[in-house]
């Protein structure tokens, strides 16, 4: 309420005061004409009757003063009759009054000339209206009575019978009883005075209690031209706000708005002109103004309204044609007072231009912008008109007002309002959203709204789930309040959502006696509903619950069109009829849940319909998977789902959706993959209420080129015949009868899972199973076919697989006890349990194996044994483990069987549980060639890095060792090598030389060499016939085409062997070795003695240099096919007087023959054999035949040997040529000489007979020797 209102009422009120003293007064003087003949108590009892109250005088003095009535009164009292309250409503300490009796006859009403009061108390009391009065049956003339509602013309009125008194008042008291309050006020002097061109009023006011004044005014007034009816006056009024608190709700007007604080001044202008209220002034500053709605309760509570620096500005006027009024006012919300959810950049709170003028039938207002926002939010501050605030509480409004026009016409009234990023809450089914720009237009309880906007939101609260984002919205809402029923409806509504286009309208009508409803119908194009939930799109909220939930679960598509309508009963005291719903949705792209857990159908093309709660879905195509489905339908009914179509897939395709499945025992589709497809049909029903009670048939004819099981490797081809999935609860199987080849023969597999297995029998060819095993070369040692017979056995244990084979039919070319004729029966058995990783086998009675998996998924343990009647205890760690016992390894039938298997096989990974981690073979006897070499044991166990493995027995004992990530994984340590068994005895007592055999055909290089890892090997022992040879050493390096031992190192007796041995490949199939070797050392008849042949020569000094190359294998080296070179140096020795072979062998050594021959007596020729000081020579060895390269020598202290020549090694004969220098003096009887060689002789007598002293220096004589190195023939050529 304006201040100038207040400030208006409040000079009503004390008007009010001091006319009802005046009527005391002029009851007073209407009864003088008694008073002068009756007592005092007569007048009492006039006043009583007159007031109906009762009244007490103490003293009364009344007369006339020519016409003009005068009293003087002394101790007045009025009070209520005794029994109906007996309360204070007058008190008068001394009043002097007269009355101008010609003014008060021309005027028609009292005027009062001269009065002067003091300590006047006036009392009022508030009836439930808010009227002042006197407590019943005490009454003040009506016309004197101050009334609660503004009216100008009785403000006009009481403005001007006040300017015709004349009056000074002082100490007058102004009680007012309110209906919850009480208030007083005060006026210490009253003074109204004139003459007859002017009149004056002035006072002051203080509210009790507070010690500044509430309200000072001056008042002038003059007459006018035909007197004081047409009067001019002039009022200013200063208050100070904060005496208003607590006194507008004793006056009666804090029932509507309430002020709870306010700090501040206003100042009120008034002028009248021609005895009525022409122009108004008003300003108003308040620092701080709360105002705040009253309660019922105290404790309900509403929120304050809080202003801070608030001004305003108004002026109001009158003229001709009405009035019109202007006000203009600033405030701002206090922070901890602000509307909620009103935004730092909201509009003003309260328009801050107001304009109001009055019309021919009523007004119209008229304001500038404001936050929508908080007038919804101060709606239960504010005493709104019911309409408004109902459609207020409704809605909710949100939003900026640019322009509001709002009044009274023609009896009804009206508002037209523009707003801008508008937002309104759902109402009962109506929807709500924003922001919009709206236009609103409304008359009494009936209105509507054009909307229009962009990125705005619309929500159906109890019939969409979320609201919708818009692109676009437009449309129209009318609305109609009906006493207590409301209507709303919208028409022409067009949105645009996430690219959809949606048209349609809702009607709504609430309240009242009859039922209510909300109708909606909306037509849909270009939904996609795909990246936007489908029930985003759906009435959910008039969907069965089961039914959102299914679709809910990943139902989706695009909707080139569809369309909806809904109609919602509405009914009192919370009965919710049945709704009334028929959605149909042509789908694209659709997506579609089947049941929980199962895979959805995607890409489907068809229709959805649901119509109230149920759903039919017509299914022209779809995919799960990859399984193609056609003709399908889809039911939802009463929570009761049933699913059906044809199917078509790929192998691939039906893997993916089979293990999808949520089916007990699926996964053991997962190691399966075909290729092919399959045609079937789909029948499925389902409870959503009892997902297990689940009845599914899925029924197949299979058509597969081929069908593998990965794990193993297994290939089936052409699988052809029935196939279903039948499933129960949570019981489910398959069930058919297929056929197929395997491993490259025909199977038959007879399949009734729930029955608990399959039955399985076929044939498999060895070649197949060759193939398919990987094993390199099986094919070599197995042939012919196998036919076998299995079951798959399913129980709630888990699945057990078992192969049975007798084996008939199938050769396998090994030595015993594996090996077996096509016609021999031997039984195979294998069974593994696949839930627990068991897996046990047998193959006859010798060889067996067993696998265990671990309880804790670890690697598990295996075992394969052979020879043994019992399985070997379980080792300790994880991998297999192969024991085998043979009484008699045949190195030979097995190296050869095995060869092909071993040929492709590349070195275990050290340390994978799935290969062998730990070895154990023994045998009695390593047999070769016929030959028993010995007792062999090797034992090991893989590690993180390769293969330890110990080598006992009678044949050798050593270590071996096996790293693949060395450079050279291969280590043989060997501390003993027995070779009396690998070396084969001779015939005539063990010539080692005399056994050097001429191998026809060279041996070629293994294949596969390349897989041989590089190693060494040492020999720290080696023994030869009761002898210890030494140690030998030599690494080696293999690729495809050579197998080089460099360096390789030997000892034999005295002397060290050192060099390098290459064996290479030379052409298709052949090969050829070549050898570099160096020997040096002390005596060379040591290491004859060593390898046990016959000593030829003993020295103190040897060294030998040769390069050798033949064709075949290093162990096919023989001399007549060998080539190369020699060179030897030998000191200090003697050839030994033998027959010797190896001397005939060598040949050119065979010395000690060749002196016996010429019957030579020298003197350092003794039985011990001939001395030498120095042997050196070099020869070169080519096509089998051995000759010099220079000559050879033999340095004796006194005897000069060369031998020149060639040895025949193929042909074992000589052709050289001996020089022999000796001495000849008297110490060598010429008898001697003769008698050993005639020829000779004579000629050393003759020249000796010649030249005398000269001969007995030196003489040279020349030998040919011809012919077999056993017996040579002995030509002397010429002497010197």
């Amino acid at each position: 309420m304006s201040a100038a209102r207040l400030t208006l009422r409040w000079l009503l009120t004390l008007v009010a005061v001091s006319l009802a003293l005046l009527a005391v007064l002029v009851v007073a003087l209407r009864g003088l004409p008694f008073l002068l003949d009756e007592q005092t108590g007569a007048l009492e009892r006039l006043l009583s009757t007159r007031f109906n109250a009762e009244v007490a005088l103490d003293d009364v003095t009344a007369g006339l003063a020519r016409l003009d009535p005068h009293l003087e009164v002394e101790g007045l009292y009025i009070r209520s009759r005794e029994g109906l309250g007996d309360v204070p409503l007058l008190e008068v300490e001394r009043a002097q009054l007269r009355l101008d009796s010609l003014a008060s006859l021309a005027t028609g009403m009292p005027r009062v000339a001269a009065a002067r009061v003091r300590g006047v108390t006036v009392h009022l009391y508030q009836d439930p209206d808010g009227r002042w009065q006197w407590p019943k049956p005490a009454e003040l003339p009506p016309e004197l009575i101050p009334e609660s509602t503004f009216d100008l013309d009785r403000l006009d009125f009481w403005v001007g019978m006040l300017l015709r008194q004349s009056a000074w008042v002082e100490d007058v008291r102004l009680v007012l009883h309110g209906q919850k309050q009480r208030a007083v006020l005060t006026a210490p002097r009253l003074v109204m005075t004139g003459d007859e061109r002017r009149t004056h009023l002035e006072g002051e006011v203080f509210v009790e209690g507070q010690q500044d004044h509430a309200i000072r005014a001056v008042m002038e007034l003059q007459p006018g031209a035909s007197g004081l009816g047409d009067f001019s006056a002039a009022l200013q009024a200063d208050m100070r706000l904060k005496s208003l608190l607590g006194l507008s709700e004793v006056l009666g007007y804090g029932s509507a708005l309430r002020l709870e604080t306010v700090s501040g001044d206003a100042r009120l202008w008034g002028r009248w002109h021609q005895g009525a209220l022409a122009d108004l002034r008003a300003d108003l500053e308040a620092p701080l103004l709360a105002l705040r709605q009253p309660t019922a309760s105290a404790e309900e509570v509403p929120q304050a309204i809080v202003l801070k620096q608030a001004t305003a500005s108004g002026q109001w006027r009158r003229d001709d044609d009405g009035w019109q009024a202007w006000i203009e006012t600033d405030a701002q919300s206090a922070d901890w007072a602000r509307p909620e959810g009103q935004r730092d950049d909201a509009g003003p709170a309260v328009p801050r231009f107001w304009e109001v003028r009055s019309q021919a039938d009523g007004w119209w207002l008229t304001t500038s912008e404001f936050d929508l926002g908080a007038l919804a939010a101060w709606r239960d501050r504010l005493p709104l008109p019911e309409a408004l605030a109902r459609v207020i509480d409704s809605l909710d409004p949100r939003g900026r007002v640019t322009a509001l026009g709002l009044g009274r016409e023609a009896g009804h009234w009206r508002a037209r309002a523009a707003a801008t990023e508008v937002a309104v809450s759902p109402w009962e089914q109506a929807p709500g959203g924003g922001p919009l720009d709206v236009w609103v237009e409304s008359e009494d309880l009936s209105g509507h709204v054009e909307f229009a906007g962009r990125a705005s939101r619309l929500h159906f609260p109890e019939v969409f789930g979320a609201p919708m984002d818009l692109d676009r919205a437009r449309g129209v809402i009318d609305w109609a309040y009906d006493g207590p029923r409301s209507f709303v409806s919208g028409r022409d509504l067009e949105v645009e959502w996430n690219g959809a286009r949606v048209e349609g309208g809702f009607g709504l009508s609430v309240g009242g006696e009859r039922r209510g409803g909300f109708g909606l119908q909306l037509d849909f194009a270009d939904v996609d509903a795909v990246d936007t939930p489908l029930t985003d799109w759906l009435p959910v909220g008039v969907l069965p619950p089961a039914l959102t939930e299914w679709l809910a679960e990943g139902a989706a598509g695009r909707v080139p069109e569809g369309a909806l309508r809904l109609h919602v009963p509405l009914a009192r005291e919370g009965a919710r009829p049945d709704p009334t719903l028929r959605l149909d949705l042509g789908v694209v792209d659709g997506r579609l849940p089947i049941a929980p857990g199962w895979p959805r159908l995607e890409g489907i093309r068809g229709h959805l319909s649901v119509v109230d709660e149920a759903l039919t879905a017509r299914v022209d195509a779809a995919d799960s998977l990859g399984v193609e489905a056609s003709a399908g339908t889809v039911t939802l009914e009463e929570e009761r789902l049933a699913v059906s179509g044809d199917l078509a897939a790929g192998g691939d395709a039906l893997r993916r959706y089979l293990l999808a499945l949520p089916a007990e025992g699926i996964e053991a589709v997962a190691p399966w993959r075909a290729e092919g497809r399959a045609t079937g049909r789909l029948d499925l029903a389902l409870d959503l209420d009892a997902p297990e009670a689940l009845t599914l048939d899925i029924e197949t004819e299979a058509g597969f080129a081929r069908l593998v099981h990965e794990p193993l490797g297994l290939a089936f081809e052409g699988v052809e015949g029935p196939l279903a999935w039948r499933q129960r609860g949570e019981q489910g199987g398959l069930e058919g009868r297929v056929s197929a080849r395997l491993l490259g023969g025909p199977v038959v597999a007879d399949i009734d899972t729930l029955a608990g297995g399959l039955d399985l029998s076929g044939t498999a060819e060895v070649s197949a199973l060759s193939a398919w095993s990987g094993v390199a070369g099986l094919d070599a040692v197995m042939e012919g076919r196998l036919p076998w017979q299995g079951r798959l056995a399913i129980g709630e244990a888990g699945a057990a697989l078992r192969l049975d084979s007798r084996l008939e039919g199938l050769a396998i070319e090994l030595p015993a006890p594996l090996g077996k004729t096509r016609a021999a029966v031997r039984p195979l058995r294998l069974d593994v349990d696949l839930a627990e990783g068991r897996v046990d086998g047998r193959l006859g009675d010798r060889l067996g194996l067993r696998w265990r998996a671990s309880a804790d998924g670890g690697p598990g343990r295996g075992q394969a044994w052979l020879g043994h009647l019992t399985p070997p205890d379980w080792a300790g760690r994880p991998g297999w483990t192969l024991d085998a016992y043979l009484p008699r390894l045949a190195v030979a039938p097995w190296a050869r069987a095995l060869s092909p298997l071993l040929a492709g096989v590349e070195p275990a990974s050290a340390g994978n549980p799935s290969t062998l981690t730990a070895l154990s073979l023994e045998t009695d006897c390593l047999q070769l060639d016929q030959r028993c070499l010995g007792s062999l044991v090797v034992e090991g166990d893989g590690t993180a890095d390769g293969w330890r493995l110990g080598v006992d027995g009678s044949l050798a004992g050593g270590r071996l060792s096996y790293r693949p990530a060395q450079a050279a994984p291969l280590d043989i340590a060997l501390d003993r090598l027995s070779l009396d068994a690998l070396v084969a005895p001779a015939a005539d007592g063990g010539q080692l030389l005399d056994e050097l055999a001429l191998p026809v055909e060279a041996a070629p290089l293994p294949a596969g060499l390349s897989s041989l890892p590089d190693g060494r090997l040492r020999i720290a022992d080696m023994a030869w016939r009761g002898a210890r040879l030494g140690h030998f050493d030599g690494r080696w390096r293999a690729t495809s085409d050579r197998l080089v031992i460099d360096p390789l190192a030997l000892s034999l007796g005295e002397i060290e062997a050192g060099g390098q041995l290459i064996w290479e490949a030379s052409g298709a199939g052949d090969s050829l070795t070549r050898a570099r070797l160096d020997l040096s050392g002390g005596d060379l008849g040591s290491a004859l003695a060593a390898l046990d042949q016959p000593v030829a020569v003993r020295n103190t000094e040897t060294r030998v240099k040769s390069q050798l190359a033949w064709p075949g294998a290093p162990w096919q080296f023989a001399l007549p096919r060998s080539q190369g070179s020699l060179e030897v140096m030998l000191r200090d020795g003697r050839f030994v007087n033998l027959e010797s072979p190896s001397a005939r062998v060598v040949g050119l050594l065979n010395v000690d023959n060749l002196l016996r021959r010429l019957r030579l007596d020298f003197s350092d020729v003794t039985g011990r054999g001939t001395a030498f000081d120095r042997v050196s020579g070099a020869a070169t060895l080519y096509g089998g035949v051995l000759e010099t390269r220079g000559p050879v020598e033999i340095e004796g202290p006194a005897t000069h040997f060369t031998l020149n020549g060639s040895v025949d090694l193929a042909r074992r004969e000589l052709d050289q040529r001996l020089s022999v220098t000796v001495p000849v003096s008297n110490n060598l009887p010429l008898a001697a000489v003769l008698a050993g060689a005639p020829v000779v002789g004579g000629a050393l007598f003759i020249a000796d007979k010649l030249f005398g002293d000269a001969i007995d220096r030196v003489t040279r004589i020349h030998y040919r020797v011809q012919g077999p190195w056993t017996s040579p023939r002995i030509a002397l050529e010429s002497a010197e």
